[in-house]
């Protein structure tokens, strides 16, 4: 029995043995020196020192990161609050060209996932994010000098490209400075910014719609407002932003010590700059990155046609423009409220990530079918328009996907590859999304509400099998190499994220739920 015993506990140390040949003339991490430091000072830190390292990254980071999430959210969407306000009659559009409009920046959108990706992964995130937000926030400005189609197409492509480093950008930003647990809430907390932000420019919005007699025409003001905002944005971005923790100038340099250690544990390192071509293999292979695959597109097929035809099936449903602004204000409430509590509960309680992609589904399934079910009965039209604030707490589970791909995907270039796929498809939906609200079907859009209906259960069960896929592959490392459960028995694991490696790689690495 001793020497079965012995040989147990021999397997995982000979398997780390290995892995510090692997990594012997490999380049390490932006934070690996002061990963090393630590380690050979033999110096821990406390949970105080933790929390409080943490908090000073909080008050210096999310309020920025906040506010250009939410930006990037509203002015996506600040065409579909324009189109109440006269914007297809300006402009001259017909037929399915507001359908093309629509679609148009999804097209700027997929063409840059590749080179965004690129370039977050080997140059400095945060400036490239501050470049970004400056940029798109010029081209919203430019949507006041349209005069047809054609310009519109254009402006909205390059708004596409703009913001394409956006999302991709949050997940590896965030990252860097928060452990996996940490990060599930800072996640919820920006993407809540989509709906808090819906609700304050739909506000504005309103109120911008009653300017009249002026210069400009009431849907330039939505225009101008936002794309003046988003520059402000960019330019904070630039000046007080830091790139990673350990050049992070408002922490002492024991704080950066702590800030790297707690990131280190996640075994996915703080940033790498080189791109390794191997990882893209990896990322191709690997059953996650097409079960999330499958899962965006349910769910962003959608989003598409929602985020530009919403405000037009609720005033399909019988009441005016203003009206149909404010009564669309609850949606963003579900939304940005469903973030936040689940936000709580994860962090609160841990491994409720794939929980957060299946469970908020059920609410939009049953609400989008309570539509779809009262459809020509006479059905009291506010019954039908609670029944579709419920729709929206299906986004909910964009963010959680993005935690998936955060927190369960090691390896810069790996998690880069699976961005670009994801955000590929994510992009790919949301331009099909708007084409099943044919002008034929307006204002009832039942082949659209069909269409989602079907594809929310589809999601569904995407989600249930990606769980149960992770769940299984952490039994089977377990029972292979040993179960890890102190900080001491992942040190190997830390430093073989430190090295750049993926969780294919890292036998100490275990998927959150």
């Amino acid at each position: 029995m001793g020497n079965e015993a012995d040989n147990i506990e021999a397997a995982p140390r000979a398997i780390h043995a290995t892995q510090d040949i692997e990594l012997k003339g490999q380049t390490a991490d932006e934070g690996y020196e002061l990963f090393e430091e630590a380690q050979n000072d033999s110096a821990t830190y406390t949970l105080e020192a933790s929390d409080a390292v943490r908090r000073k990254i909080d008050l210096q980071l999310l309020p920025l990161m906040c506010i250009l999430y939410g930006l990037n959210y509203v002015d996506k969407v600040a065409m579909g609050w324009a189109v109440l306000f006269n914007f297809r009659s300006d402009l001259g559009l017909h037929g399915t060209q507001y359908s093309w409009a629509s679609s148009m920046f999804y097209f700027g959108y997929l063409a840059a996932q590749y080179p965004a990706n690129y370039f977050l992964q080997r140059y400095k995130t945060a400036r490239i994010l501050s470049f970004a937000v400056i940029a798109w926030g010029i081209l919203m400005l430019a949507h006041l000098g349209l005069k047809n189609f054609a310009g519109l197409m254009v402006v909205r492509f390059l708004l596409g490209v703009s913001e394409s480093v956006v999302s991709p950008g949050f997940v590896l930003y965030t990252s860097m400075f928060y452990t996996r647990r940490e990060q599930v809430l800072r996640t919820m907390l920006w993407a809540a910014m989509q709906g808090s932000f819906s609700i304050v420019s739909s506000l504005l919005s309103y109120g911008l719609g009653h300017i009249t007699n002026t210069a400009l025409k009431p849907w330039m003001y939505i225009f101008l407002v936002l794309g003046l905002l988003s520059i402000l944005t960019g330019i904070g971005w630039l000046f007080f932003m830091p790139e990673t923790p350990n050049k992070a100038k408002f922490l002492t340099h024991e704080e950066q010590i702590i800030a790297v250690q707690r990131v280190a544990e996640n075994m996915m390192g703080v940033k790498g700059y080189e791109w390794k071509y191997y990882q893209m293999w990896y990322a191709v292979k690997d059953p996650k990155t097409w079960l999330l695959l499958a899962f965006v597109f349910f769910t962003q097929l959608p989003n598409g046609g929602l985020t530009s035809f919403g405000s037009l099936v609720i005033s399909g449903f019988g009441f005016d423009s203003f009206k149909t602004l404010l009564i669309g204000l609850p949606s963003s409430v579900v939304s940005a409220g469903s973030m936040i509590v689940w936000g709580y509960f994860s962090m609160k309680h841990g491994n409720l990530r794939t929980w957060g992609m299946i469970i908020p589904l059920l609410p939009a399934i049953a609400g989008i079918g309570a539509v779809y079910g009262t459809e020509g009965t006479g059905a009291n039209k506010y019954g039908r328009v609670i029944a579709y604030w419920l729709i929206n707490s299906y986004a909910v589970t964009w963010p959680f996907c993005l935690t998936i791909i955060g927190q369960n995907i090691s390896g810069h270039t790996k998690r880069a590859t699976t961005n670009i796929m994801l955000f590929m498809i994510f992009a790919a939906a949301n331009i099909g999304g708007p084409f099943f609200f044919r002008s034929q079907d307006a204002p009832k859009y039942v082949l659209a509400i069909t269409v989602i209906l079907v594809c929310f259960c589809a999601a569904l069960l995407c989600g249930i099998v990606l769980r149960v896929y992770m769940i299984m592959e952490n039994k089977k490392r377990d029972n292979e190499f040993g179960e890890l459960q102190t900080t001491e028995e992942k040190v190997e694991g830390m430093r073989f994220g430190m090295h750049d490696k993926t969780e294919l790689e890292n036998v100490d690495f275990r998927y959150v739920l």
